[in-house]
């Protein structure tokens, strides 16, 4: 970007960060941005504009709806390393995506066609690259490898990274205002979609709000019917996200979320955290009634699985993959639950249309008309043909 298109860009971000100055401090941001635009020599610090995202303490703890209805506005903007508001770039802010899973939320939020570089390779995320081809043309790197001088020739405005990227800091040094971005729960996806969407601007607010209140629907539908169910008639899951080691996912993560969701019990629920190298021994000891396997780890099964009174009882389910896997991340969670709970209770969920139902969601949240074929492919996961 030259001198005179970023003192453009910066005077526009010093008028939207004065108008979302809730305090003193937003107030100085934008004075700073100002003074950066007029290239006074109080210049702008691009490496104060790497941010995180605010927690939004007025949601539920179970991402559900407030007494007032869809809480879908995010409570403050994000803010940066020091704690002040980020301000908002324009809504053709071309976009660097450095975290996998924000790439999804990318495209349920139409900003596909903004994406300059990603860390998502085709070969990796096949159906990514079938419903918004145009990133065939973005650059590609490894998480925390983004380049800033090949991003500035790109035209990126604005970089998605996740907590503790090593890019991050070089990006906001170039001038790329760079955004921190996680989340681990149903909870703080929806904070993250939100101020992702206040950050693209344009109609992204609006999707995200249609996004959000077709998960709650989800959510209410799936707990109207398990609500009356005891604890014992939900069955224990070992949710695998690898089989060659053995790697399972256990309590504080949105895995556990998922499975609780659908009506089952976490069989792994003393582990804590994410991604935990387990022994089949640990396996068997916990005795799962149903094993989960991610879409990638079944092309690694080893014997030793059916030793489990799950597999051999025929309760091992390969789980969706399609823009990203559905058990993991993206915004196909909202597909996971009445997947995943079709698979834990057949008697009151089998009738679901899950192909009916991804062949809508992939047309409402990603602009793509998947036919059944496909949409089984995903189900199955399995990659597109070509």
């Amino acid at each position: 970007m030259n001198l005179r298109a970023r003192r453009r860009w910066l005077a526009r971000a010093a008028r939207t960060a004065a108008g979302l100055a809730l305090d003193g401090v937003g107030a100085r941001v934008a004075g700073a941005l100002a003074l950066g635009a007029g290239g006074n020599r109080a210049q702008a610090r691009p490496e104060l504009l790497t941010a995180s995202f605010a927690p939004a303490a007025s949601l539920p703890a179970n991402g559900g709806t407030g007494s007032g209805g869809n809480a879908v506005e995010p409570v403050a903007p994000p803010r940066d390393v020091l704690g002040r508001p980020v301000p908002l770039p324009a809504p053709s802010a071309r976009i660097a995506d450095g975290w996998p899973a924000h790439n999804a939320l990318l495209l349920t939020l139409g900003a596909a066609d903004r994406i300059v570089a990603t860390v998502c390779l085709p070969s990796a995320r096949p159906w990514m690259y079938r419903v918004a081809p145009g990133l065939r043309r973005a650059a590609t790197s490894q998480v925390g490898a983004f380049n800033a001088e090949e991003l500035l020739l790109r035209g990126a405005q604005l970089a998605f990274v996740p907590p503790g990227d090593p890019a991050g800091r070089r990006l906001a040094a170039a001038g790329i205002a760079t955004v921190e971005t996680s989340f681990r729960s149903f909870a703080t996806m929806r904070d993250c979609l939100l101020t992702t969407a206040a950050l693209l601007g344009d109609d992204a607010p609006a999707r995200a709000r249609d996004y959000l209140a077709a998960l709650d629907a989800t959510r209410a539908e799936l707990d109207a019917r398990l609500r009356p169910l005891p604890a014992a008639q939900r069955p224990s899951v070992l949710h695998l996200a690898r089989a060659e080691p053995l790697v399972a996912d256990g309590r504080n993560t949105i895995v556990n979320e998922w499975i609780e969701a659908a009506g089952g019990r976490n069989a792994a629920a003393a582990l804590d955290g994410n991604l935990r190298e387990i022994t089949l021994e640990q396996a068997l000891a916990w005795d799962p009634d149903i094993v989960v396997l991610a879409g990638a780890g079944a092309l690694q099964r080893p014997a030793g699985l059916g030793l489990l009174r799950a597999v051999r009882e025929g309760r091992l389910f390969i789980n969706p993959d399609g823009v990203f896997p559905w058990d993991r991340y993206g915004s196909e969670l909202a597909l996971q639950l009445p997947w995943a709970a079709s698979r834990f209770h057949p008697a009151l969920f089998g009738q679901l249309d899950l192909v009916a139902r991804t062949r809508d969601f992939y047309r409402r949240f990603f602009n793509h008309r998947l036919d059944d074929d496909a949409a089984r492919r995903i189900l199955a996961g399995l990659p597109p043909l070509p």
